[in-house]
């Protein structure tokens, strides 16, 4: 279950291991594309009436089910793949969600933070930093905004309340990429790189948990809440607000449950630019020049959309960078110090998984005495 690639100069072979879903066998394979229409007419269907799904559990539901379509429909292949490949990457990232939302409980025991509402009926509030990271924009950026912070700069200059403006509709896909990219990815590595598969979810694992440590560490006011707080000008929610105008019921109602349950406070760093930054680093050999140039722009876009939309400020985004940096570049070293070729390890994993450890059949390189 390899592709296998002989040197001429010392006779070595290099493995690349295949897949699971290039493994399965020739009547699964005959009813793959099948799968895939029946999944993709599948998701028309439900996000016409239910909208576009942002919720982790909904968005792993759709991922899963594309699994199996990618297996055509062979449970064992699928089954197997799903417990050893998907399931410590997704329950990581339940776990993200289950803690973000009291990361910041964390911080306020060790800091005097003041206390801030977090929305206009001031029934709720959170106890967060809001000037290190607002003077920060405003030193950094204030020579070219007039000492405003860029949001507030942004949205005097492009924000008309009440109406929705061409840019304002750009935006709203560029934030909610957010929530399909990392899977985007980890399905298209699984898919065509499967040797390159678990270092990236390693990588997401990694910088996952340092941005929640982080916001338990440092919880930190975004813009909009600085605004509604008195120490900013006020702020829209650009985004919310456009989804709310333009969105249908169901799409309205869950902005409105995120917002309502997620750790608003959780700014620094911007997991939002973090993502798009890993992507970057991760691809940057893997993909062709305009590729690497198109997610430039996507990474500036995504800068543009969270600091007009007023959920970071702009040196959130810059440590969202460094954090992808450190989580790619810092699971690259480990893998290389451990001294095992991930394509060799995953090579004897995918006979497992496809043929149960009974068959298993060492790689090409292990049986020729590497």
């Amino acid at each position: 279950m390899t592709d296998t690639t002989t040197g001429s100069a010392e006779g070595s072979t290099r493995v690349r291991p295949l897949s699971p879903w290039q493994s399965i066998s020739p009547e699964a394979k005959a009813r793959r594309r099948r799968w895939f229409l029946g999944v993709a007419v599948l998701f028309v269907v439900v996000s016409i009436p239910f909208g576009f799904p942002t919720g982790r559990d909904v968005i792993t539901a759709w991922v899963l089910l594309l699994l199996l379509a990618a297996c055509g429909g062979e449970w064992r292949t699928w089954w197997r793949s799903v417990v050893h490949d998907w399931l410590p990457l997704i329950g990581v990232l339940f776990l993200y969600d289950l803690l973000r939302g009291a990361a910041d409980e964390v911080g306020a025991r060790f800091f005097d933070l003041p206390e801030l509402i977090r929305d206009e009926a001031g029934t709720r509030t959170d106890f967060a930093h809001v000037l290190p990271q607002l003077r920060a924009d405003e030193v950094l950026f204030g020579w070219f905004t007039g000492g405003q912070v860029p949001t507030v700069w942004l949205q005097d200059k492009l924000y008309v309340a009440g109406d929705v403006q061409w840019y304002d509709a750009v935006i709203v896909p560029v934030y909610m990429s957010h929530f399909l990219v990392p899977m985007a990815l980890a399905v298209a590595l699984w898919t065509t790189r499967y040797d390159l598969f678990r270092r990236y979810v390693w990588t997401l694992v990694v910088m996952t948990l340092l941005t929640l440590a982080t916001y338990a560490a440092f919880p930190a006011a975004p813009p909009w809440m600085a605004g509604l707080n008195g120490y900013l000008p006020e702020v829209a929610r650009v985004t919310s607000e456009t989804l709310q105008a333009t969105g249908v019921g169901t799409i309205r109602s869950a902005v409105a449950r995120g917002e309502a349950y997620a750790n608003a406070v959780a700014a620094i760093p911007s997991l939002h630019s973090g993502v798009p930054a890993m992507v970057l680093l991760f691809t940057w050999q893997l993909v062709r020049p305009v590729t690497r140039v198109l997610l430039v722009l996507y990474i500036l876009a995504m800068t543009f959309t969270l600091t007009y939309g007023g959920e970071h400020y702009i040196v959130d985004a810059f440590f969202g960078w460094a954090y992808a940096a450190a989580a790619v570049y810092g699971v690259a070293w480990v893998f290389r110090r451990r001294g095992v070729s991930p394509a060799a390890d995953n090579a004897m994993v995918v006979e497992e998984l496809v043929h149960g450890p009974e068959d298993a059949v060492a790689p090409v390189s292990r049986r020729a005495g590497r």
